[in-house]
């Protein structure tokens, strides 16, 4: 029991992250040297996850964000609404354009991810 209210205390938590907008799978173009990240909060930092593997963004503005580890810059697009909807990856002379997923269908954190995994096994 206790482990369960740890782990949702650990989501709710991770709710309030001020990275939350940012969270999600974004897809890129068909041929794209990548194709699709993954945003996740992570403590106190946004950290961009892909086959390559995980690696931080530091904030450096609203929307902007550098991957120091390809010398990236790494910027949001929103739309009229204000809502994220996809990521502008300038890397290399290049720019990698993903399309943000809808909110339903990726895991925010890793901690919702492991929660929903528990989650389902409890159930079954």
């Amino acid at each position: 029991m206790l482990v369960v209210m740890l782990g949702i205390m650990t989501v709710a938590n991770a709710q309030t992250s001020p990275f939350k907008e940012y969270v999600g799978k974004y897809v890129f173009a068909a041929g794209s040297p990548v194709a699709e990240v993954s945003m996740t909060a992570e403590d106190s930092t946004l950290v961009i996850n892909s086959a390559m593997g995980s690696t931080p963004l530091e904030k450096k503005g609203v929307d902007t964000f550098y991957l120091a580890a390809y010398d990236a810059l790494v910027i949001f697009k929103r739309t009229a609404d204000k809502s994220v909807e996809s990521v502008s990856i300038a890397v290399q002379g290049m720019e990698l354009v993903g399309k943000k997923e809808a909110a339903a269908s990726v895991a925010g954190t890793k901690e919702e991810f492991q929660m929903q995994v528990f989650t389902e096994k409890v159930e079954n």
